[in-house]
């Protein structure tokens, strides 16, 4: 496909679309600036079925998806239609499809834990070790591996007639166009996907007993698929769909994290902590996660359960009339590590480092002298503190200078000092939270020929607010993260 230079495009905008856990946004992005141009974004529910059960509409998913992308286009007829749309898209989803494409299931997200216990026993296995470093991807209940391995057992009927198994992204390409594809950085999220092959891994299929024809196509991130004329969103006919990626990999990516020495930490609902990596790479002790982006760039990290939710738990259960910002600043009075106060924040079990979905948190250190600014300013370290358990195993992989810092932590300039101060390193703040739509744009303009690199988009992913650590603090920290490690083991020890 011969591909026009910028200045001839008739479409001046590209949109990223990142479908999340909560909701779904599209952002249109002028392609030579980054500026944003519209954005609109859409909510839906997830459902609790059962006990551990996390599900998800994808009906009602892809209705938002066409109504954020019919808005957005809509705000920008102006400028014309887009040159393209990429996505970006929640891991770890699996839907039973029929073969007409009718769901036989609803989508089960990253959430679910029904098959914490298929986690546990494959986990010790040698069978999941070398799942774990074929894939990437930890065993855990998250990992469509493990919800496959349940279903098989647990409800034979579904898995035998599905003819697709697929996530929430490919659903919503093959609504649109038609096409069962996926790409990489999705399909190395599932545990069945080859990192160094970059294709379906064999072993694995073959112990789960599934057909390769059962799963759709790997692609790369630049894939480009062509919406039909009649397609659901109303979209011009012609418009390129590019694959993309996942939003972890994205987020990498749209934050600036993505040159060696850089990190990207992500502290939302959820947390996680990544750097990117010219190699593949698998953790002996299987801490970590090891997504594709594409053929020369893997991102490695750990996700945490435990992100400013915990601190949302905090507020609302011991402070539900009181501002975040006055708890903040009420925290901010206590010397660092809370005078012996030590928080664990596995109130939902935690995936890295520890890969446990039983394990449960608490307070040590806990005396008399102790305040609620004292409980406040514990909670956030400990949140940081299990976050650095992460970092310093993907330090020893390379040497780290600098931080790129997004979600809804970074309202608070309270927690991202400290933040700099755990980890000892400088910590950047990026001007968009949309970090997940800016990479997706970054991979739409790439896989058009707008840009042969990433390094030429540089106005797409600017930083605002930096913040330096204190070394006297950090080596106090740092200290400190010895005792929080051996903590956790002990929270380990006592999980059932």
């Amino acid at each position: 496909m011969r591909v026009l230079p910028l200045k001839q495009l008739p479409m001046p905008y590209i949109i990223g679309c990142d479908i999340g856990t909560t909701n779904v946004k599209s952002v249109a992005f002028d392609t030579v600036s980054g500026t944003i141009l519209a954005s609109h974004s859409e909510s839906y529910e997830m459902q609790h079925p059962r006990p551990d059960w996390s599900e998800q509409d994808p009906e009602e998913i892809f209705q938002a998806v066409c109504k954020t992308l019919k808005k957005v286009t809509a705000k920008c007829k102006d400028q014309g239609g887009p040159v393209g749309i990429c996505f970006s898209a929640a891991m770890h989803g699996v839907l039973a499809l029929d073969k007409d494409g009718k769901q036989l299931t609803n989508l089960i997200i990253w959430a679910d834990n029904r098959s914490a216990d298929v986690a546990t026993r494959l986990r010790a296995s040698q069978v999941g070790k070398k799942i774990y470093h074929n894939n990437g991807t930890p065993i855990h209940a998250m990992a469509p591996v493990c919800k496959l391995l349940w279903m098989k057992k647990n409800e034979p009927d579904v898995y035998r007639k599905t003819s697709k198994f697929v996530g929430v992204k490919e659903y919503i390409v093959y609504r649109l166009t038609g096409e069962f594809v996926v790409d990489y950085s999705i399909a190395s999220a599932t545990g069945m996907f080859n990192i160094r092959e970059l294709r379906w891994d064999d072993y694995t299929l073959k112990k789960l007993g599934l057909k390769v024809e059962k799963l759709p196509e790997a692609v790369s991130p630049y894939h480009i698929v062509k919406l039909p004329g009649d397609n659901p969103a109303k979209l011009p006919e012609g418009t390129p769909l590019i694959m993309g990626a996942s939003d972890g990999c994205l987020a990498n990516l749209g934050s600036g994290a993505i040159r060696n020495g850089s990190m990207a930490v992500t502290i939302g609902t959820s947390a996680a902590v990544r750097i990117c990596s010219a190699k593949p790479f698998s953790d002996p002790l299987m801490q970590t996660f090891c997504y594709v982006l594409d053929e020369k760039t893997y991102i490695v990290g750990g996700p945490s359960n435990n992100g400013a939710v915990i601190f949302e738990w905090f507020m609302n259960t011991f402070f539900p009339k009181e501002s975040y910002d006055a708890v903040f600043k009420e925290a901010q009075g206590v010397k660092p590590g809370a005078e012996g106060l030590l928080f664990y924040p596995y109130l939902l079990g935690e995936r890295a480092p520890l890969w446990s979905s039983s394990v449960r948190g608490g307070f040590s250190g806990l005396d008399i002298t102790h305040t609620r600014a004292h409980f406040a300013r514990a909670v956030m370290e400990g949140i940081l503190l299990n976050l650095y358990s992460i970092a310093k195993i993907l330090m020893e992989m390379q040497e780290i200078d600098t931080i790129y810092a997004n979600g809804g932590f970074a309202r608070s300039a309270t927690w991202v000092q400290m933040l700099s101060d755990v980890f000892g390193k400088t910590v950047k703040l990026n001007e968009t939270v949309e970090t997940g739509a800016v990479g997706a744009a970054m991979v739409g303009l790439k896989a058009l020929g707008v840009v042969k690199d990433f390094s030429e988009l540089t106005a797409f992913t600017q930083v605002g607010q930096a913040f330096t650590p204190h070394k006297d603090i950090h080596e106090q920290y740092d200290a400190l993260a010895g005792k929080f490690r051996k903590g956790a083991r002990l929270m380990m020890a006592h999980a059932v």
